[in-house]
């Protein structure tokens, strides 16, 4: 299965590289980032700590069956990588070559995100699992009015870790001890 919001261009699909362009769509419209159907009553949407810290999920919710399949297909996600990809995947992947059509609109999308460039070889992010309902979607947008992520409620209906580095393991199991302790 290719996820709804992969860079797709020449016919090839680009694991890891997101499409800003369906990326929008599927947040201006309630899709799910895999199979871009419509998100129903209950969603999930994928948290790393940054995103807790400015407030919104950068990548559109999924249908329940959707995250599991991510959990299982994302490397990122099941933790086969301990990396991010040191380079901008897009540029280097045959679907980032340019094509024949001299009017397409596609070729051109083979920059490297701000994000990407950041987090280019650093370790990968922790990852977690808000569920949240269909009336606690609200969109975050950019200065120009673009949606780039879904606003994180202060009570998801439910969190389940994804993806745990050993240090947020080590934190996790001291915040418990203290909690245990009254403290």
């Amino acid at each position: 299965m290719v996820p709804y919001i992969s860079y797709t261009h020449n016919g090839l699909p680009v694991f890891g590289g997101l499409d800003r362009r369906n990326s929008t769509r599927a947040f201006e419209h309630a899709l799910c980032q895999i199979c871009e159907r419509p998100l129903e009553r209950w969603f999930y949407v994928l948290v790393r700590p940054q995103d807790e810290g400015v407030g919104y999920a950068t990548e559109p919710g999924l249908h329940p069956p959707c995250l599991k399949y991510s959990e299982q297909a994302c490397p990122m996600l099941n933790g086969t990588r301990a990396t991010y990809r040191p380079d901008n995947v897009i540029a280097r992947h045959p679907a980032g070559r340019r094509c024949d059509d001299p009017a397409c609109r596609r070729c051109p999308a083979t920059a490297p995100s701000a994000e990407s460039q950041v987090r280019a070889g650093l370790k990968a992010d922790d990852w977690d699992a808000w569920m949240l309902s269909a009336d606690q979607y609200e969109l975050h947008r950019d200065d120009h009015g673009t949606a780039v992520g879904i606003q994180l409620p202060s009570e998801p209906k439910r969190v389940r870790r994804v993806r745990v580095s050993p240090e947020r393991k080590r934190g996790l199991a001291l915040m418990a001890a203290l909690k245990e302790l009254g403290i």
